[in-house]
């Protein structure tokens, strides 16, 4: 065998058995026992009894109070509940208007309504009969989207200085009505013949007596119905009244407060129709919660709970108030026994408020996998590989042998360069 051809066996065994140590089995890793990130758990902590996070709860936060000091810990409340891993606040908007001030609505028409009466008085003593009962109809206009509780004596003033104006512009019918009126809402009004005239006082006496002959006011809306400030049912309907001027208000926890003055005659009924006035969602929240700050008793409380955690569509409440200066807190859950006791906020901080609806429980993070190693022998300790080995290293040796100690048979010298095929034949 020539040398070449020898050492190409050789290399040429050399690299099958490499290929064949190469592809030895090596450790193959069960993929059921690596931890694939991808699908690996959710991090995050897992609750002690084992299961999922559950979804967030919304808890409604209300301020009973109108008070800036409770609604100072309010927001705290709030604030928790949106870092909070159980509890979450309510809608943004539902939240603000559970905690914000309650809006001024009743306040900023009494003040504008004021300051009607105010005019009137004055163009009465300057006797301005006409721009006083200008200013007074004004004032009564703007009562009339006021509480009627609230705005009853004010509109009685007004009516009072309407009379007057009326009798100073020689309407004296007018003034009649308009005095029956201020009695209806005030019966115990009295002149003092300091004060006024005495047409003023004649008149006014002469319009306390009235009539006693009944009619009707309809009434068409929505709500409860106040005539002359008493409420007397609901609309729509009929009511009797007696003859003459009377002041009709709608009111309704999800309407605006709407009037409207009216006569009866004994040929005519009174026809009250006022339209309903719509509420936004936050002024309809608003509601809501002044009626449950408002609730007197256990009844009516959990009624008034009831309506708002279902308009805001919670199932869950913390209630703040303050009574002898003090903070207090409770917390309310649609399920018996409904309100808890009520608490001194004190030196608690407001996660412990929500402690109460979420107690807090004991984080367990998930135990790091335990992977066990191969079991098999190291590949270079395998059988099949030491074998292998130790065959490559024969082919080897034997192939450096041959090689050190293979040659050829001596030839005769030949002149003649044609060839050694030419010199055999000689």
């Amino acid at each position: 065998m020539a040398p070449g051809m020898a050492v190409r066996l050789t290399i040429l065994w050399v690299c099958l058995l490499g290929g064949s140590l190469a592809r030895a089995e090596a450790p193959q890793l069960d993929p059921r026992t690596v931890s694939d990130p991808a699908t690996s758990a959710p991090r995050g902590v897992r609750l002690g009894d084992g299961q999922l996070r559950p979804l967030r709860r919304p808890v409604a936060v209300i301020d009973l109070a109108n008070d800036q000091s409770v609604r100072d810990v309010a927001y705290k409340v709030l604030d928790l509940l949106a870092a909070h891993v159980e509890l979450a606040p309510p809608a943004i908007s539902d939240g603000a208007a559970l905690v914000d001030k309650l809006p001024p609505d009743d306040e900023l028409l009494l003040i504008a309504a004021q300051r009607k009466r105010i005019a009137a008085e004055q163009n009465l003593a300057q006797r301005n009969f006409r721009e006083a009962a200008i200013d007074a109809v004004d004032g009564q206009d703007i009562l009339l989207r006021v509480t009627p509780r609230t705005a009853i004596s004010l509109y009685a003033d007004l009516a009072f200085a309407l009379g007057q104006s009326r009798l100073g512009e020689k309407r004296d019918a007018d003034a009649r009505e308009a005095f029956a009126l201020t009695y209806r809402l005030d019966p115990h009004r009295t002149l003092d013949d300091l004060h006024y005239l005495p047409e003023v006082i004649q008149t006014f006496e002469a319009a306390k007596q009235g009539s006693s002959e009944q009619g009707k006011i309809s009434v068409h809306g929505t709500g409860q119905v106040w005539i002359d400030g008493a409420e007397v049912g609901t609309a729509p309907g009929e009511f009797s009244v007696a003859l003459g001027r009377h002041v009709v208000w709608l009111t309704g926890q999800m309407r605006e407060t709407g009037g409207k003055e009216v006569l009866v005659t004994a040929t005519r009924t009174g026809d009250a129709t006022i339209l309903d006035g719509p509420l936004t969602r936050p002024q309809k929240v608003a509601r809501l919660r002044v009626a449950l700050a408002q609730a007197r008793d256990p009844a009516a409380r959990a009624s008034a709970m009831a309506a708002l955690a279902s308009f805001v569509n919670v199932h869950e409440a913390v209630l703040l108030s303050i009574e002898n200066r003090r903070i207090q807190w409770q917390v309310w859950r649609d399920q018996a026994p409904g309100f808890s006791a009520v608490h001194d906020l004190g030196r608690d901080a407001p996660i412990e408020i929500l402690n109460r609806l979420a107690p807090p429980r004991i984080a367990i993070e998930p135990e790091p996998a335990v992977h066990p190693y191969p079991t098999e022998k190291p590949w270079y300790r395998q059988t099949k590989v030491q074998v292998s080995a130790a065959a490559v290293a024969v082919l080897a040796f034997v192939g450096g042998f041959v090689w050190a100690h293979y040659s050829e048979s001596p030839r005769a010298w030949d002149p003649n360069i044609t060839g050694f095929g030419a010199a055999s034949k000689r």
